[in-house]
């Protein structure tokens, strides 16, 4: 019976435990090494999305880059688009987050990143989400100075 037990136990945390956690990858694209980085051009979702719009443009310029707003621009070096999506439950939270850095005005991929949650989610800190996938998408463009911050748990 103790061993049934123990075995019920083992099946059951190798079950739960992947829910539990949440994923990050981030990839340089084709254009990362003949790319500037300096000026981007940003079209802002707004509404519900206003809080993620001004996360990512804080967080460019903080990495140095002058954030543009589209349509009105076309000096940028390269665009940044992004998707985020919500769920509900007790309250909002943010269940993904794709970011793309496209190199202007051809369109080749610089850098992409791509935050999930869990099945079993958590209450993410949404600007952490960002600044985290921000900082390891300059580390992977090359940027010396990118340092990831962890502050995604907070």
């Amino acid at each position: 019976m103790r061993t049934l037990v123990s075995l019920v136990a083992v099946v059951s945390a190798l079950v739960i435990l992947p829910g539990c956690s949440t994923t990050q990858n981030v990839t340089a694209g084709p254009q990362v090494k003949s790319s500037l980085m300096t000026t981007a051009r940003f079209t802002a979702h707004g509404g519900r999305s206003a809080d993620m719009d001004a996360a990512i443009q804080r967080n460019l310029e903080n990495h140095g880059v002058s954030v543009l707003h589209a349509p009105a621009c076309d000096k940028a070096e390269m665009n940044v688009t992004y998707t985020d999506s919500w769920r509900w439950d007790i309250v909002m939270y943010l269940r993904s987050m794709d970011i793309r850095f496209y190199k202007a005005p051809s369109g080749g991929l610089i850098a992409s990143g791509h935050w999930k949650n869990s099945v079993l989610h958590q209450f993410p800190n949404a600007d952490g989400v960002v600044q985290d996938l921000i900082d390891e998408m300059f580390k992977e463009a090359g940027e010396p100075a990118a340092v990831r911050t962890k502050s995604a748990a907070n």
